[in-house]
């Protein structure tokens, strides 16, 4: 399973990268690129960072687990 899970990360990942080097490849003016460049950092960090926080909370609060389990 966590192959999937590491195969949708990466996918991800080169997608948001794809799209931002296209867009600084492209002919749009200076301003635009760094507006739209800091929207979509500012987006994914709304959307990773309490994913990220609600993960570590969840990992804390459960039980032990038995390793022979």
């Amino acid at each position: 399973m966590w192959i999937v899970k590491a195969v949708f990360v990466a996918c991800t990942v080169l997608l948001v990268l794809g799209g931002t080097v296209a867009l600084w490849l492209s002919d749009w003016p200076l301003d635009s690129k760094v507006k739209l460049t800091l929207l979509n950092s500012l987006g994914w960090a709304v959307i990773l960072l309490p994913a990220l926080a609600v993960s570590k909370w969840a990992r804390a609060h459960a039980p032990d687990r038995d390793p022979q389990d």
